[in-house]
């Protein structure tokens, strides 16, 4: 019986899952927290979500395959497990329907004041004209999309549904997409000035961290929204704390922090033009069941010796020995 070691913090819904649809010939071993880690030892297979402590390591010694929960792999040292053989897999594409509705979410939670309105009325006031000036409409407005990947992809989608002109930058031009659906290619610095809803759907790596800092935010319209659904220290939080404060932009609407848990004291959380998520994006009840599915795909593929599900999905091929 080959085992899978299952590290990290899950929902009971999605834990359980995991549990009953262990492929045959595999026992599914827990090892949720760095006390039980010594559980691992005989475990051939690894599936880990959120951040694991890096002391992991030297706790597998017979692993030859880590199966990540999700598509993130920031805080991962894709080298040191490189250097072991190991292939570090994610699951791309597989959150990105949702992450998408949430970051549609929160535009229009920003755009109408949801969050005001309904806060007045459970203070017993009926605001119905009070937001006037400060409520809009997302057709016919510029939605600039860093980040044209799966999620950005969606993104594009939905809020080409609702009248909006779509453009992005990536460092991958996407010719099919202008061709096909109607989008823009441009620079960062254009994308930076033209958006009105200003949305970031690129990974977290040494490239893009602090990659919106003061500079870039002072290039934005004052009108402009920005939406972070991708990580946190993308963006210079002090720096957009300022921009928020001193009307260089008009609204943040966020679900990642450069510090989760968020703390309660942090100045974003005074704001009224702030948004606020909690890293919620990949999380609904009816996704756990692909995420499960995707995740047993890929480490029977690897143990069958077949490709996986796509050729994107291992994250440190560039390391492997």
């Amino acid at each position: 019986m080959k085992k899978i070691g299952l590290v990290g913090i899950y929902f009971p819904g999605a834990y359980n899952a995991l549990h009953e649809n262990v492929p045959e010939g595999f026992e599914l071993i827990d090892a949720l927290s760095p006390e039980t880690y010594g559980n691992l030892a005989d475990c051939e297979y690894l599936i880990s979500r959120l951040d694991i402590d890096p002391d992991i390591i030297n706790h597998t010694p017979n692993v030859k395959f880590w199966q990540r929960w999700g598509a993130g792999f920031d805080r991962v040292d894709l080298a040191a497990w490189g250097e072991r053989g190991i292939p570090i897999a994610t699951c791309p594409g597989v959150n990105s329907g949702i992450v998408a509705e949430l970051a549609i979410m929160l535009m229009l939670a920003g755009y109408r004041n949801l969050l005001q309105i309904n806060r007045n009325l459970r203070e017993g006031h009926w605001p119905r004209t009070e937001y006037f000036d400060r409520s809009f409409m997302i057709r016919g407005k510029t939605v600039g999309i860093l980040g044209l990947g799966h999620i950005g992809k969606k993104v594009a989608a939905l809020v080409s549904a609702f009248g909006a002109n779509v453009i992005y930058y990536d460092i991958i031009r996407m010719h099919e997409q202008e061709e096909k659906f109607g989008y823009r290619y441009v620079d960062l610095d254009t994308l930076l000035r033209e958006s009105d809803i200003f949305s970031i759907h690129c990974p977290l790596d040494e490239s893009t961290r602090g990659m919106i800092g003061r500079s870039e935010l002072e290039k934005m319209k004052p009108s402009c929204m920005l939406i972070n659904t991708a990580r946190g220290p993308i963006v210079d939080e002090d720096a957009l704390v300022d921009a928020l404060s001193t009307g260089v932009i008009a609204t943040a609407c966020l679900d990642t922090y450069g510090k989760e848990p968020l703390p309660k004291d942090h100045p974003l959380l005074t704001l009224d033009n702030v948004v606020a998520s909690a890293h919620a994006g990949g999380n609904t009840k009816d996704n756990h069941i692909n995420m499960v599915n995707y995740v047993y795909s890929n480490i029977l593929k690897f143990d069958q010796g077949l490709p996986l599900n796509t050729d994107k999905d291992i994250v440190n091929a560039q390391y492997l020995k």
